[in-house]
């Protein structure tokens, strides 16, 4: 196999590819009596999984690109693990899995990794805070149903974080608080988190921010004429529609 240029070294991709074939083999041993997804995901269907990364990887490193998207797929560490050994990949997006505290430290460790896009993906606050060890990342974009406002903050440490977007129904104000410590933001989409005008106030403070997009608050009419008197330019779109005041309205 030849290795595209700037994907890291040829043991490296060596070692991704005869990787992904170990997984192949044991998922499929492992499918019929892991208890965790027993009904869910059969000795074909875990196959059908493995088979699918392993076709993502090698059209990566053959077309030379630097994106990878696994969507329906189940993630583990595993596969972060094989992804994490070709340094060129500039975005990863994951549609489906569960990730430990370890897959968090080998994101954040990966040289070139600019944008992570997790969806329907299990993880808790100790991810979070690994993945708050990233030098590269500018773009995250996570579903969050089970972490806390304070692991939200940690994503502060983030040199070059400048768009969020965090979908975690249930949420409240205390998640905007989180947001709005995150200094470098400039473009913020929170989903599912019913903040206040208080909340959108602390938003407000947001010294880079250019763009907020909201899905389902409890902001106010009174909240909105604040946030437009204080922020007057800032482009604002409200469950996927442009603000009636939004400047950039069209």
């Amino acid at each position: 196999m030849s290795i595209p240029k700037g994907f890291g070294s040829t043991r490296a991709i060596t070692a991704s590819v005869a990787l992904a074939g170990l997984i192949t083999v044991t998922a499929c041993r492992k499918a019929s009596v892991d208890p965790a997804h027993s009904s869910a995901e059969t000795p074909t269907a875990a196959r059908s999984n493995e088979e699918a990364f392993a076709a993502a990887l090698n059209q990566l490193v053959s077309s030379g690109g630097d994106l990878i998207r696994l969507d329906h797929f189940f993630a583990t560490d595993d596969h972060v693990e094989v992804l994490a050994n070709v340094e060129r990949l500039r975005v990863i997006r994951i549609d489906g899995g569960k990730l430990t505290p370890a897959a968090g430290r080998r994101l954040a460790e990966m040289p070139h990794l600019e944008q992570l896009h997790l969806r329907n993906v299990e993880f808790d606050d100790a991810f979070v805070q690994e993945v708050s060890q990233s030098r590269t990342l500018w773009l995250l974009n996570l579903a969050a149903a089970n972490v806390s406002p304070a692991a939200v903050a940690q994503l502060a440490q983030m040199p070059q974080l400048r768009q969020l977007r965090l979908a975690i129904p249930g949420g409240d104000n205390s998640y905007a608080a989180a947001v709005a410590s995150i200094q470098t933001l400039q473009s913020v989409h929170l989903i599912g988190i019913a903040i206040t005008d208080e909340g959108l106030q602390e938003l407000a403070q947001l010294p880079a921010l250019q763009s907020l997009y909201l899905d389902d608050t409890d902001i106010t009419d009174e909240g909105w004429v604040w946030l437009f008197e204080h922020r007057p330019g800032l482009h604002v779109h409200i469950d996927q529609k442009h603000h009636d005041r939004d400047p950039q309205r069209h």
